[in-house]
């Protein structure tokens, strides 16, 4: 048994991870020369996972192996996702209070409503999830922005990050660190809303200067439910849950929204599925904005980019981050600065899609520059673009 994967002559290369659907006789087959796995994919349909790299323009042929001969020999944890609550103490007001810190990872979460910034009560303050390549945190609170923890090593390590304390992880260890620095702004690519920056209502969106109008977080939420939905080898899936999200305390644009999270191996790349119970006109994602970076900006085929480069981690002087925003050309109304943001706003839909990722060049050896960040960044747009086929 083999199967035939193109990759578009327009494509990018490197190894990515496709979804193969076989006939039922071949379920638990396996890739005999690449990684590989079996998963439950969005549609319910189990698939198998193949990791592989192909050349633009070239295909190549895939070889399959029954069950029994399969080797594990390249199959490796390389995706993981979790939440853990911390247990042994009780709730003071807006703090979690507990001697020492003990948690308990959990598949399904709703926020308690005291829940805030620095509650001491989600271990590293909201979900993370990590390929081989980069790991990232949620904010699970109002702030509801996200946050890079880079990576030293292809393992898993967000098991263990902030298990000795909530400040552990700002320092560079073994493993990495948190390695930027939020502030006020939406971090990597979180969901904000556009709003007049004193009335601060947002039935429409102004066209006057942007300066003129701020970015509300999640202040104004009814509900949170987190949802584990897959934490594979080769694959990691949650789901953020908002009811009643509204720019206002008088909750005129009140909407439920489901963001999805995916992290495949051997990419540092977030795919963000969001779906609105109605469309809406101030929906942004943002992308922080440090003084004196590098901002590239980039349209390719389906695809565009806000992109930023320089010395902005916090992890070490002169240290470099590359941090990237992918959004949909037709699902986005325009790309301007805000506040605290290179702000992507998008057209009042009621499902949107967009991409986030972060590159370190401590341990990236292909992406050293401005200028090799930005080659990186076009080839990630040939992916998504051209993105490879399965022929049979």
């Amino acid at each position: 048994m083999s199967v035939e994967v193109k990759n578009s002559a327009k494509g990018g290369s490197g190894e990515q991870i496709v979804e193969i659907s076989l006939p039922l006789q071949y379920t638990n087959w396996r890739l005999k020369h690449n990684a590989s796995e079996w998963i439950e994919n969005d549609e319910g349909r189990s698939v198998l996972l193949g990791a592989v790299s192909i050349a633009p323009g070239t295909s190549e042929t895939l070889e399959l192996v029954p069950p029994q001969s399969a080797s594990d020999v390249n199959v490796q944890d390389r995706a993981h996702a979790e939440l853990s609550v911390r247990t042994g103490g009780e709730w003071q007001d807006a703090a979690y209070i507990a001697n020492g810190f003990t948690f308990e990872n959990v598949s399904s979460f709703t926020s308690p409503p005291q829940l805030t910034d620095h509650s001491y009560f989600l271990r590293y303050e909201g979900p993370g999830w990590e390929s081989d390549k980069m790991g990232y945190r949620l904010y699970l609170d109002w702030r509801n922005a996200i946050d890079v923890f880079v990576k030293t090593t292809d393992s898993v390590v967000l098991p263990d990050v902030g298990q000795d304390g909530y400040d552990s992880y700002h320092n560079l260890s073994s493993w990495g660190g948190d390695a930027l620095k939020v502030g006020k702004s939406l971090g990597v690519g979180a969901l904000g809303r556009l709003v007049e920056k004193d009335a601060q209502v947002s039935a429409t969106v102004s066209s006057e200067a942007p300066l003129k109008q701020t970015v509300m977080h999640f202040q104004h939420v009814d509900n949170t439910h987190y949802q584990l939905v897959s934490n594979s080898q080769l694959r990691a899936e949650f789901d953020v849950i908002y009811q009643g999200w509204s720019s206002s305390e008088a909750k005129a644009d009140s909407i439920d929204v489901t963001t999805r999270y995916r992290i495949d191996a051997f990419d540092p790349t977030t795919h963000i599925s969001v779906s609105l119970s109605a469309p809406s006109k101030n929906i942004v994602a943002g992308l922080v904005a440090h003084d004196g970076m590098k901002v590239i900006k980039a349209e390719q085929g389906e695809w565009g980019v806000v992109a930023t480069w320089g010395e902005q981690s916090i992890l070490a002087d002169n240290d470099s981050l590359g941090l990237a925003l992918f959004y949909r050309i037709d699902q986005v109304e325009k790309v301007f600065e805000g506040e605290h943001d290179h702000l992507v706003l998008f057209k009042p839909h009621t499902t949107l899609d967009y991409k986030i990722l972060a590159v370190w060049p401590t341990r990236s050896s292909d992406v050293q520059s401005a200028e090799q960040f930005e080659d990186y960044l076009t080839n990630k747009l040939n992916v998504y673009s051209y993105p490879l086929t399965v022929l049979n």
